[in-house]
């Protein structure tokens, strides 16, 4: 048995029925949580364009899904582009080990729904399916050149195992679904990945391609079953330490879904921690004045260093202009710092252009000095306590232990300190944010809040939770839950 088999087994196998009930509550949070990142990414300019160009010019006058939270409809494929990138627009979406998964899986998820008249029960079954595909593969090359979000070919694996469970294949016809996937590697560049628009399409493409690769697999073509371990595949070409272990180990038994951390707030993951140390600080001084702060030290993983040195080029003023896009900033901790001490939120609102290009943030975002700390970088390291290792001459194997899951939290802390010019010093430490598998969050409020600010009403937003909430009990997905996620439908 290949890889590719092991993992079509699991998915041909796999029912709402055998999967815990601590997994389906999980990834009813997860929905809330996309949905939300949906609604409040539809607002940015990117989103605007990208359904303008799905409905006006890539069109081709089949109105099968409908564009989320728009409400137009267009072909599956269309709709994957728009409902992807306005999950991915705000960088505001969900990430578990190892891969950020609910971006693709949610939206491709409820357009199958849309599409074949899926249940509740089967959404449900499709995303956490896709979770840990996704999540086993981007596992397998953890120890790689590119990290997280960047990690574009898993949704290659995630969306071609969605689309084989609902058109019914077989396992062989699902492991070629993979291979054939798996073929031609999505490897997304960091310079169009960090500031311009083109981010957008992160998973967009991957998940149109994982989408055929089942079609095709339907219809008899082949792709190689051992695409994952084979020395000439792709965890040798696309990892520097390749660990094909992670893909079909504890399959059905360790769940990488209870893995999930939710963001409260836009951002790559370690903004999520800054973003609540300075609502600490707000509760102790809720005057603080800006203008009259000296110095801002931020400490964290070396995650967050890199990152900010990664992205830095590209979040001054002209650069933003000329990309019309906040992208950047969303990994750059000194803005995020600068626009919540003046705004006192960090919403859609604060990536908007006439905000992203003020002078006056920009300039206190130059008081903010970024480090890493040792002791939340090796916090983070110290992860691997909690999966099994073993070694020998030729190999090191690592896999999931399903006791240890829920310590498997990928979440980053930070500390803040804010010297003011008459010395005064204001402090908060949060080593896991709101939303991380240690300090779980109802993302109800996330949905809650993005729903408002495009306009819903409270009692459209409440039937929308009460309709995830009973997700399993709604035998027909695009009649009773797709209605309520358009934003003028009222």
């Amino acid at each position: 048995m290949t890889l590719a088999q092991d993992l079509a087994k699991f998915i041909k196998n796999t029912q709402y029925e055998n999967i815990p009930k601590k997994i389906i509550e999980i990834t009813k949070q997860q929905i809330f949580s996309i949905l939300g990142a949906m609604f409040a990414g539809s607002t940015t300019e990117a989103a605007k364009i990208l359904e303008k160009t799905a409905i006006s010019e890539l069109d081709d006058g089949i109105k099968e899904v409908t564009i989320i939270p728009g409400g137009k409809k267009t072909s599956l494929r269309e709709a994957i582009m728009v409902n992807e990138g306005n999950a991915i627009a705000l960088d505001y979406d969900d990430y578990l080990f190892f891969a950020h998964t609910g971006v693709s899986v949610v939206p491709l998820a409820l357009g199958l729904a849309e599409k074949f008249d899926l249940s509740g029960k089967d959404v449900l079954t499709l995303i956490i399916i896709g979770n840990e595909v996704a999540g086993r593969v981007g596992s397998s090359i953890l120890l790689g050149p590119q990290n997280g979000q960047l990690w574009s070919y898993v949704h290659l694996a995630s969306s071609a195992a969605i689309a084989s469970k609902v058109l019914n294949l077989d396992e062989t016809q699902i492991a070629n679904a993979l291979g054939i996937a798996m073929y031609i590697s999505t490897v997304a560049m960091y310079r169009g990945f960090m500031g311009p628009m083109s981010k957008y399409l992160t998973t967009s493409i991957p998940t149109k391609m994982g989408l055929e690769a089942a079609y095709l697999a339907k219809n008899g073509f082949t792709g190689a079953l051992d695409i994952f371990e084979s020395p000439l595949g792709w965890c040798n070409f696309t990892a520097d330490i390749p660990l094909p272990s992670f893909i079909n180990c504890e399959l059905g038994t360790a769940w990488v879904t209870e893995t999930i951390a939710f963001k409260m707030v836009p951002g790559c993951a370690y903004v999520s921690a800054v973003a609540d140390c300075l609502d600490e600080i707000f509760k102790e001084a809720p005057n603080l004045n800006h203008q009259e702060i000296e110095e801002i030290r931020v400490y964290g993983s070396i995650l967050m260093s890199a990152m900010d040195d990664l992205s830095r080029p590209f979040t001054n003023i002209e650069e933003l202009k000329r990309a019309n896009s906040h992208v950047a900033l969303n990994f750059y901790v000194p803005y995020n710092i600068a626009v919540m001490l003046i705004d006192k939120k960090l919403t859609a609102d604060q990536l908007k252009l006439e905000r992203i290009i003020d002078k006056d943030i920009h300039e206190l975002a130059k008081k903010v000095k970024t480090m890493s700390d040792i002791s939340m970088t090796t916090s983070t390291v110290s992860l691997i306590s909690s999966l099994k290792v073993r070694s020998s001459a030729d190999a090191i194997k690592i896999t999931f232990d399903p006791n240890q899951m829920e310590k498997l939290d990928m979440s980053f802390g930070a500390r803040i300190v804010i010297k003011m010019k008459n010395g005064q010093e204001y402090s908060s430490k949060v080593p896991t944010p709101s939303g991380s598998p240690a300090n779980r969050v109802p993302t109800e409020t996330k949905l809650k809040r993005e729903a408002k600010y495009i306009g819903m009403e409270d009692d459209h937003i409440n039937k929308i939770i009460s309709t995830i909430n009973e997700l399993e009990n709604i035998s027909n997905v695009k009649s009773n839950l797709l209605p309520l996620l358009v934003e003028n439908n009222s």
